[in-house]
């Protein structure tokens, strides 16, 4: 039986436009243009044509209209949901209002240099926005560029990896819960790593804090309790090392982040973990995927200070 049909997310929506923009295959268009071939400008059609197209190709929409070309800057075809595009009446006004957006931020400007016109729906990627372009968020739907992200941070180990893996699978066959459950499995792992690495530095740099931590860990059962003794000889230490580049990472960590992840790792593994009517919304399970990033790079920062110093 054919999944159920959804309605893309704001974020999804806003992702796959920045995405389409920044493509630079040719296979998401009958003729293989893109945005890039073509200096960054163009039409609002030619925008939401490729956008379809690439959401077909991510799997984010079915095909079930074959997709028409059209002529680069031309008019085309007006987006009719289920009838002219495989967008639903939901992801168009989506589109429209994530389209704007991008004008209030600067990121796109109307008007076009050449045979376009100076307003729209003619429009051009601003410098800005090719700054934009290339630092954009990868949401979960796109494994392999999530993957890539996760990979590019150095000494990240095999199992945190297998686990965001497995959590992107869930993610993708529409299981919420499971999906978050991998992550604070990962999210346990990296704790682990980190609180490995920290003894380490203790031993080298401050004995008496190791030798302290080392006891209070040997009672120590629960990763959300582990994550708190790791948080407590951090803040003992952390005015008294005199190394720059310590200091510089200092401003990555908060308080909100520490306790964000914290309890994350305790409600996927004490609730989610066992049967209960906690739910995951999509919505909700997405932003955890997009800030989990930051966090990975942020704690295997610290992770390779205590191991080479």
């Amino acid at each position: 039986m054919e999944a159920e049909t959804r309605d893309l997310s704001s974020i999804e929506i806003r992702n796959l436009m920045l995405n389409t923009l920044a493509y630079e295959e040719a296979d998401i268009d009958s003729e293989g243009k893109t945005f890039k071939m073509y200096g960054y400008q163009g039409t609002q059609l030619d925008l939401y044509r490729l956008m379809e197209g690439l959401a077909v190709k991510r799997e984010l929409i079915k095909e079930r209209i074959s997709l028409s070309g059209a002529a680069w800057g031309g008019s085309g075809l007006m987006l009719h949901p289920h009838s002219t595009t495989n967008f639903s009446r939901s992801d168009i006004q989506n589109i429209f209002e994530q389209f704007h957006l991008l004008l209030n931020q600067g990121i796109i400007a109307p008007g076009a240099v050449g045979n376009y016109g100076q307003s729209l729906p003619s429009f051009h990627v601003t410098e800005y926005g090719l700054t934009c372009l290339e630092e954009q968020e990868v949401l979960p739907y796109d494994v392999d560029g999530y993957l890539e992200k996760i990979r590019s941070i150095p000494s990240i180990s095999e199992w945190v990896e297998f686990y965001i893996k497995e959590a992107l699978l869930c993610y993708n066959a529409n299981c919420m819960e499971a999906a978050v459950i991998m992550l604070g499995l990962s999210s346990e792992k990296i704790i682990d790593e980190q609180i490995d690495a920290l003894l380490g530095y203790l031993s080298r740099n401050f004995t008496n804090e190791f030798l302290h931590m080392q006891t209070a860990l040997s009672s120590i059962r629960f990763a959300s309790d582990k994550f708190n003794c790791y948080k407590e000889y951090f803040n003992r230490i952390k005015n008294n090392v005199s190394n720059q580049k310590f200091k510089d990472m200092l401003p990555l960590v908060d308080r909100v982040a520490f306790q964000v992840y914290t309890n994350f790792t305790r409600i996927t593994r004490n609730e989610l973990a066992h049967p209960s009517d906690t739910k995951m919304e999509r919505i909700e399970v997405l932003m955890i995927f997009i800030s989990f990033v930051k966090y990975c790079h942020t704690q295997y920062a610290f992770i390779d200070y205590y191991i080479n110093h």
